[in-house]
């Protein structure tokens, strides 16, 4: 079993993955550009009394890959995907060789994940492009994960993936490109999800029958119906804890939505839906929309699952 690989990266997923990785006997060694992510790390490995891990995390990448002892060597990036190329270009290939295996957790654009892997193909080096779903609950509750990649290779891989998992939630889907293509479309469908949801609430709000939305949501979210789900278990969790008056009614688009409807644009496949949810992202930038209670909704969500920030319309 693969007990040891580096992290490049603890924000938010990044550190949740370093956590779960190490509280089941990985050995990581873990990057970060700033320093408070590395204590904390640090900090939280110490807390643990774990001496099955060294847990370290380091402020200069030669340092850590003299730590790295395996064969073969993984490399886990957990960087936002406008950032990957330079990463690699300017940071990581310098001490890549044959047999290493480099992971991208991140949301990278799966035509780039593509062409990084025969890039590296050339030099004897493996490319996993890894989409990642969980958030900051992943740490407790587990990843879902799709990977692809060499399936020679996936044997000395898959522990990692299987100990991130809350069980079944992860495989090998395809090639290169693949994993990050069904993360694309995971993001696509959860725009769609997520305002289906928002809208819903937005027209219960309106009514004239001065609805306990906490409650509705507690009924809504239970096994016996049909639109139970995580989404709405975190809705609930968003009428019981937040203060949705005084949200910003905006919804930040990172990229996957619209990455998701250029795809199937290209293979020709109507998705109204994702599209319709995406122009209200768009939208939101507006002030004129900020009151707007589904806007609210959405982006309270995203806080919940993602950690992502919201700002007060006061």
């Amino acid at each position: 079993m693969l007990m040891q690989l580096a992290i490049f990266g603890l924000g938010r997923m990044g550190m949740q993955i370093a956590k779960r990785l190490h509280n089941n006997g990985f050995d990581v060694l873990a990057w970060n550009r700033s320093e408070g992510p590395r204590k904390d790390f640090e900090n939280f490995v110490h807390s643990t009394g774990s001496g099955s891990s060294s847990g370290k995390a380091f402020a200069e990448i030669p340092t850590l890959i003299e730590q790295m002892s395996e064969n073969p060597r993984v490399f886990w990036l957990m960087l936002p995907h406008e950032t990957v190329s330079d990463f690699l270009k300017d940071h990581l290939n310098q001490f890549l060789k044959p047999g290493d295996i480099v992971i991208d957790g991140g949301n990278s654009f799966y035509k780039d994940s593509i062409a990084r892997a025969e890039l590296y193909k050339a030099s004897g080096i493996y490319f996993y492009d890894c989409g990642t779903s969980g958030g900051v609950w992943g740490f407790a509750n587990g990843f879902g994960l799709m990977i692809g990649g060499d399936k020679q290779q996936w044997p000395k891989i898959e522990p990692i993936f299987k100990t991130l998992s809350s069980g079944e939630s992860y495989g090998l889907v395809g090639n290169s490109g693949a994993g990050h293509f069904v993360k694309m479309v995971h993001n696509g469908i959860e725009y769609g999800m997520m305002e289906a949801i928002a809208e819903g609430f937005g027209v219960l709000e309106a009514s004239h029958f001065n609805l306990d939305l906490k409650q509705v949501s507690n009924i809504y979210r239970q096994k016996g119906t049909v639109i139970s789900s995580w989404l709405m278990d975190l809705t609930s969790i968003v009428f019981e804890k937040e203060d949705i008056a005084s949200t910003k009614g905006e919804i930040a688009a990172t990229g996957e939505g619209e990455w998701t409807i250029n795809a199937a644009k290209e293979l020709g496949i109507d998705v109204r839906v994702i599209e319709d949810s995406l122009r209200v992202r768009k939208e939101s930038n507006d002030p004129k929309t900020w009151q707007k209670f589904s806007n609210k909704l959405v982006a309270l969500l995203r806080k919940q699952f993602g950690g992502h920030g919201v700002e007060s319309n006061k």
